[in-house]
């Protein structure tokens, strides 16, 4: 038994035998589009109906206006695919093809809408501007959602509720269609504004089950701060702290940004919190390197009052200070108190007010320093101070980031 093969040759009509059509439908990708019109029109009879049908309209539809200034052409979308007219069968009754722009006059434009509405279609008409931004709100955002599932490996299982069957009808819709996705994207220009809301919408769902986390855990949770006990920031997350209403929660004592950063990336705490900016001080450069290094998500940004204190072992009196020592941050808010009162003095910077103010106490810095640090950090390690609310301006306020894992 044998059996012959038999392959039909589709015929390749060239551009020129193209424009000779009486309408010739642009069937091809957003980016290509100028590139093909551009070949078409020079070669377009003066009755061929030049015809997009691209799923973006403010771009193509100003080519038109651009290029084939003169012709004829239509500017439409016809809102289905291959999968959707081969799932009816053929059936396109219900289907829609919405109409932006065109110059055919009004007869046989009133011929042609009517004659598609015959066949079953719904013919809608509306600016190019609107038809973007609601494709860009339907389309691109299925696919936005499609890609983000298809990239992230999830796929139908033997349990699959009824909504989640909707959503992979939706995902498999859009799987070979990434192409569409990136022109829709690069050629609509409402799709970053689609984008960005969508971001901002996931991160704050995201935000949401982070806080009642917070509320349901029975552990507690651990805050890192960057500062030792007596620090600033731990005043700022006691601040956190009372004003969330956090019923059971333990601080962790890290010093630097760094260490909050690492601890949060690594799961070992639940939130972090450290300054980013003083009002006098400006910018803490330790915080804005250690974020550039790390991923995490901001979930408070809030200000707290800065007092600094000079402070010395008990007894020390101030013709024996020759070194004057504190966080960059502190010597900075200082600067001024700082020249006209101790000019003779050494100054030198610590990795943190509270440690410092510590080191002082145990005797890990010598008795003729002093360090510019909290009143609670005086307090806790029994230091006395000499120079009380010693900042240059009296309204000394400190930004602090209370951070969570992404």
């Amino acid at each position: 038994m044998s059996c012959t093969s038999v392959t039909r040759a589709i015929k390749p009509y060239t551009h020129e035998d193209t424009a000779k059509c009486d309408a010739v439908i642009l069937a091809v990708p957003i980016h290509a589009f100028e590139e093909v019109l551009a070949k078409i029109v020079p070669l377009a009879g003066k009755d061929t109906v030049i015809v997009d049908i691209a799923t973006v309209k403010v771009h193509t539809a100003g080519l038109l206006k651009k290029l084939a200034k003169g012709h004829r052409y239509l500017a439409t979308h016809p809102m289905w695919g291959p999968e959707s007219y081969e799932k009816r069968a053929g059936d396109v009754k219900g289907f829609r093809i919405v109409m932006t722009d065109g110059t055919l006059a009004v007869p046989e434009y009133v011929a042609l809408t009517e004659f598609l509405k015959k066949l079953g279609f719904d013919v809608v008409e509306m600016k190019s501007e609107a038809h973007d931004k609601q494709i860009a709100e339907t389309l691109f955002l299925t696919h936005l959602i499609g890609q983000t599932v298809l990239e992230g490996g999830f796929g139908r299982t033997d349990i699959d509720t009824v909504s989640f069957g909707y959503l992979m009808d939706a995902v498999e819709s859009v799987r070979r269609d990434e192409k569409l996705f990136q022109d829709v994207f690069l050629f609509n220009p409402y799709c970053q504004d689609v984008l960005t809301r969508f971001k901002q919408a996931e991160e704050k769902v995201r935000g949401s089950l982070g806080k009642q986390n917070e509320v349901l855990t029975k552990d507690g949770i651990k805050i890192g701060i960057s500062g030792a006990q007596g620090s600033f920031s731990q005043e700022a997350a006691e601040k956190y702290i009372e004003d969330s209403k956090i019923k059971n929660s333990t601080l962790v004592y890290l010093i630097s940004v760094e260490n909050v950063l690492s601890a949060l990336e690594a799961g070992s705490i639940d939130l972090g919190v450290f300054p980013i900016e003083n009002s006098t001080g400006g910018v803490v450069t330790e915080t804005v390197h250690a974020m550039a290094k790390h991923n995490f998500n901001i979930k408070k940004i809030f200000d707290i009052d800065i007092h600094q204190n000079l402070m010395v072992q008990e007894g020390v009196k101030e013709g024996e200070i020759k070194t004057i020592t504190s966080h960059e941050q502190a010597l900075k808010q200082c600067r001024e108190y700082l020249l006209k009162k101790w000019p003779k003095a050494k100054i030198e910077e610590y990795e943190d007010t509270a440690r410092a103010a510590e080191d002082l106490a145990t005797g890990k810095l010598p008795g003729t320093t002093a360090v510019i640090a909290s009143a609670t950090a005086a307090k806790l390690y029994k230091l006395e101070i000499l120079g009380e609310s010693i900042q240059d301006l009296k309204t000394n306020y400190t930004t602090f980031i209370v951070a969570s894992s992404r």
